[in-house]
């Protein structure tokens, strides 16, 4: 007679539960970033235009693009030959190492010249879209 813990129905039951979980999780933290990605450029298309708050703005952005770094740097942990397609300003693609695009979300420049908010949020829609995300 055999356990219930070693049948192949409790295996199956139990990988079925796995994987529901890990799907979750991944597609949370796709939502997460492109939740991130939303905000940041809300914030920085208001800052012209509030004078007032731009020093809380300016901070806000540094503290939630060190925040989506750290994401990312997490999703490159667990894919790690997982590359995103940049489109820079000047419309030429090129593919980068998700590791390398956390690193590039610290530096002002990088963020502004390959448009970096954008094509991090194109990429965590299409990845959550292909989970079946929603």
């Amino acid at each position: 007679m055999s356990s219930n813990l070693t049948s192949p129905t409790f295996f199956s039951i139990a990988l079925k539960y796995s994987l529901h979980r890990s799907a979750f999780g991944v597609s949370k933290m796709y939502k997460d970033i492109l939740t991130m990605c939303w905000s940041i450029k809300e914030v920085n298309k208001n800052l012209t235009d509030r004078k007032s708050i731009s020093e809380y703005s300016i901070k806000y952005l540094k503290n939630a693009c060190s925040d989506l770094a750290g994401i990312m740097r997490k999703m490159a942990k667990s894919m790690p030959d997982e590359t995103l397609e940049v489109v820079d300003k000047t419309g030429n693609k090129k593919r980068i190492a998700l590791k390398d695009v956390a690193e590039m979300l610290y530096d002002t420049r990088k963020i502004m010249e390959l448009n970096l908010i954008d094509n991090v949020g194109d990429w965590a829609k299409a990845r959550m879209d292909a989970a079946g995300g929603k």
